[in-house]
Parts: structure tokens; C-alpha cells; sequence
């Protein structure tokens, strides 16, 4: 069961209600899971010596136009927001600075502490943009910042929400010089594969940055967006031979696709949370 509903004339908000009888083995159970991501904290950058690098791009588009679009006052609402909905878990897509620097990230941090005092478990993946620099990379600002919710970035993972369903959490952001490509290498899929072997049979849920499915009547990627090596991903998961719901940010609007080639494989775009742009109204799912 889907449906809207408004919140302060400002959040378009999208519930995925799922009945998860098959996992939890519990007739009548309910879970519900909140997906957020693209929350894209931002502060322009003032200190030249951090803008040799991709960085001054990033702080050009800030000037231009993300920080017209980002509206990260909205944080405190939100939180009011959510602690209303009784959420068993909370999935973070990544993305959750714009430039990667030490005061977005700190930023952010407040926001998803402030989150996780509600009770709910919170789970997380890096996007493009929490690695917008080598340097950010090479210093694992995102492990600085919450090492104590995900240890390694680059590392395939498998937790388990609550009542016991398995979460694959898949890494596919890595730092480039000029687009915003996705990356996942050989390695990090093979791990992937062996997770989901290990995972117990039923329902899985994969929490990743990057989509693996093409939408073109809810976004297109270009160029320099999408997933380097999606398709190799993609297999993977439809030959899984089990229920898959893939949860995935990056492209700034919410859609729902079940692969044609492989229908066991169903993906969800969420909406950027903070984001009030024509056509791509802030939300979460």
C-alpha cells in the first residue's frame, strides 16, 4: 500500500508499507521502513586552500543554484516529522553532504543523531558527494564521522533489520575528478555475491547510493551519472533467485521499476529529502 500525504505544505512524504508475513513469519506483522537520502548539507567553502580540487565546481554550483534548491532549515521539522512515525528502522541513502568537508559532515551528524534518538536502528551508505574529493577519500572523512555506524565505506555489508530481515548494504560511490559516476569493483561485487549467499532464504534488501535500473519516464542519467558496471550488478541480484528490493538515491525523484529481465528484482528511487525544485519535490519513502 502506497499514499501521500503533505507536511507543512513543503515535504511531499511516500510510505512503502510493506507486509513482510514471509519474513517475519508473523501473519499479521508490519513493517515500516523509512528511506531518506540526497540530503546534501551544504556550507560554501570560504577557504581557498580546500578549493584546488573538484571542490570549486562543487562550490560554483552552491552559488548558482543547489543552495536555492537544498533547503536544510527543514532539518529540525523533519526530525519533528519522524519521530511521529513509528519507523522500525531508518535507511540513509548517502549524499548526505554537498562538498564533503568537515563542516557538512558535522552537520549531518547532528541531523542523523538527532534521528536515531527516536529509537529507530539507523543504516547507511555513502553517496558521490560524501566523497567529492580525493582527499576526502584518502582521509575516510565518511568513517571519521560515522565509523560507528558503518566501519568501512568500501565494504560490501550485511546487517539485519529488525525482526530479522537481511539488508545488503552495497557500496558504489568512489571519488573522480570531473563526473559523478558510480563505481564498484570486482572485488566488492564478488563479496557482494557471497554476502547474499550467506543471507538466510525470504525477502532481501539492498541499501546502495547508485540505481541499477534504468527509469526513462522518472529520470535519465546522461552521460556522467550513472553506475559504471550496473549490469554486471544487475545480474547478480536477478540471479540471486530471491525477492529483492533495491533502495537507491542519487537521481533526485522517486520511482518504482521491476526489472523486465529479472522480476524478482524490484527498485525504489527516493525523492531528495530536502529539496523543493520544479518537478522534483523533496520526500522520502
Amino acid at each position: 500500500m502506497t499514499f501521500l500525504k503533505r507536511f507543512d505544505c513543503e515535504f511531499v512524504t511516500r510510505f512503502l508499507i510493506v507486509d513482510n508475513k514471509d519474513v517475519f513469519r508473523k501473519p499479521r506483522s508490519m513493517t515500516r521502513i523509512i528511506h531518506i537520502t540526497d540530503l546534501h548539507f551544504w556550507q560554501l567553502v570560504k577557504n581557498p586552500l580546500l578549493l584546488f580540487n573538484k571542490r570549486i565546481l562543487g562550490n560554483l554550483n552552491l552559488l548558482a543554484r543547489r543552495r536555492r534548491h537544498v533547503r536544510q532549515e527543514r532539518a529540525a521539522s523533519f526530525v519533528e516529522l519522524f519521530n511521529t512515525l513509528g519507523a522500525h528502522a531508518l535507511l540513509i541513502g548517502g549524499d548526505l553532504t554537498t562538498t564533503a568537508t568537515n563542516a557538512e559532515y558535522e552537520m549531518a551528524v547532528e541531523f542523523v543523531n538527532a534521528l536515531a534518538r527516536s529509537g529507530a536502528p539507523v543504516y547507511m551508505t555513502a553517496g558521490n558527494h560524501d566523497m567529492y574529493t580525493f582527499e576526502s577519500r584518502r582521509r575516510r572523512r565518511f568513517e571519521k564521522h560515522f565509523g560507528d555506524r558503518l566501519d568501512d565505506a568500501d565494504k560490501p555489508r550485511l546487517s539485519y533489520l529488525p525482526g530479522g530481515a537481511p539488508l545488503l548494504i552495497l557500496p558504489t560511490a568512489a571519488p573522480n575528478m570531473l563526473t559523478s559516476r558510480g563505481h564498484i569493483t570486482t572485488a566488492q561485487m564478488l563479496e557482494a555475491r557471497r554476502l547474499i549467499e550467506e543471507a538466510p532464504e525470504g525477502r532481501l534488501v539492498v541499501l546502495a547510493h547508485y540505481p541499477v535500473l534504468p527509469n526513462p519516464t522518472a529520470f535519465h542519467y546522461g552521460v556522467t551519472r550513472p553506475l559504471f558496471s550496473s549490469r554486471r550488478v544487475r545480474r547478480i541480484l536477478g540471479d540471486a533467485n530471491r525477492p529483492i528490493l533495491y533502495l537507491a538515491g542519487h537521481v533526485h525523484v522517486f520511482s518504482r521499476t521491476v526489472d523486465p529481465r529479472f522480476p524478482n528484482l524490484e527498485q525504489i528511487t527516493t525523492s531528495a529529502l530536502f529539496y523543493q525544485k520544479r518537478h522534483f519535490p523533496g520526500g522520502f519513502t
